[in-house]
């Protein structure tokens, strides 16, 4: 486990920031404050606190810019006065991005119950230099509240790459669509409601549903 220079908290060897706190590790953190919205330790020179997202220097509300802003969306950071704030816990949420499940500063991106399928969605995150992480029972890393039910497979971001995260999956998900239906005989491409394969001649009605 890697410990982060910022707040102190653990974090899985590979993880590229710190869960608690947004921090990139292995880099230089700099000076830190603590944050007085959610007590996490956060670069001094940060506009807002990368895990609640409590404002550090004045900034005026998006919305209404005649208000002085309390917090800015961790997801898209947005800056919010009291009235636009959306978020039921220590972060500040926008309304856009209420529905967004967020822990400790991540933000859950996919959840199913095969750890397989959640693996090789981290992996793609991975790949396109997003940080991700699993959490479910047997493989899952420390919060320090509580993540609910566990039985669901969870796939997390830092939250302020869940937009990006989201772009990755729906194209990937578009990919997947595209790809041409095959015979589980021999692999041939076959159109959906053919009954036989056309080129091996194998029944393709357990394939289908039919």
């Amino acid at each position: 486990m890697a410990t982060c220079p910022s707040c102190g908290a653990t974090a899985p060897d590979d993880a590229v920031s710190c869960p608690a706190c947004g921090t990139r590790l292995g880099a230089d953190s700099g000076d830190t404050l603590e944050c007085p919205n959610c007590g996490n330790r956060v670069p001094a020179d940060g506009e807002s606190c990368p895990a609640c997202g409590q404002v550090q220097v004045p900034t005026l509300c998006t919305t209404h810019p005649d208000r002085q802003a309390e917090g800015a969306c961790v997801v898209c950071g947005l800056a919010l006065c009291q009235e636009c704030d959306r978020g039921e816990g220590t972060e500040y949420v926008c309304e856009a991005h209420q529905e967004v499940p967020i822990v400790d500063g991540w933000a859950e991106v996919f959840n199913t119950g095969d750890d397989i399928e959640a693996d090789l969605i981290r992996d793609n995150l991975l790949a396109e230099g997003l940080d991700a992480q699993v959490l479910s029972q047997k493989d899952h890393f420390s919060f320090t509240v509580d993540i609910g039910d566990l039985a669901q497979v969870r796939v997390l971001v830092p939250a302020f790459e869940y937009e990006e995260a989201m772009r990755i999956l729906a194209a990937r998900e578009d990919r997947t669509d595209d790809l041409p239906v095959t015979c589980p005989a021999c692999g041939a491409a076959y159109e959906p409601g053919d009954p036989a394969c056309g080129a091996c001649g194998a029944s393709l009605v357990e394939a289908t549903g039919a």
